[in-house]
């Protein structure tokens, strides 16, 4: 179950309605039972689950592509672009902006 409801999760984290509940339907398990299958099994809450994926795809982009900042935000599933910048200076201890000049200067000092 845990590895099905991962799938699922990397499948639809750009779903800014993505739940625990939306998951729990989706395998027809209670949502509670899917909670605790997270914290026994993965070590982690589903939400913690869910962030990471979304900061890790909010990275790469902002690595790897030339999208805006707002674009991210949604695709990632956070259609309010100054949540996602909190969100993601809450986590990283840096903007999306600080975040992308520190790759793009990093690559440039490296060629």
């Amino acid at each position: 179950l845990l590895d099905k409801a991962k799938d699922y999760i990397h499948l639809n984290y750009g779903d800014n309605e993505l739940s625990l509940q939306k998951v729990a339907d989706y395998l027809h398990i209670s949502s509670s039972y899917l909670s605790m299958i997270f914290k026994k099994e993965a070590g982690e809450t589903f939400l913690k689950y869910l962030v990471g994926i979304r900061l890790d795809a909010a990275k790469d982009l902002l690595r790897n592509s030339d999208m805006k900042t707002a674009e991210i935000a949604e695709k990632i599933g956070y259609p309010d672009i100054n949540y996602f910048s909190y969100f993601f200076k809450k986590n990283l201890c840096m903007s999306p902006r600080e975040y992308r000049n520190k790759y793009l200067n990093a690559k440039e000092s490296s060629n």
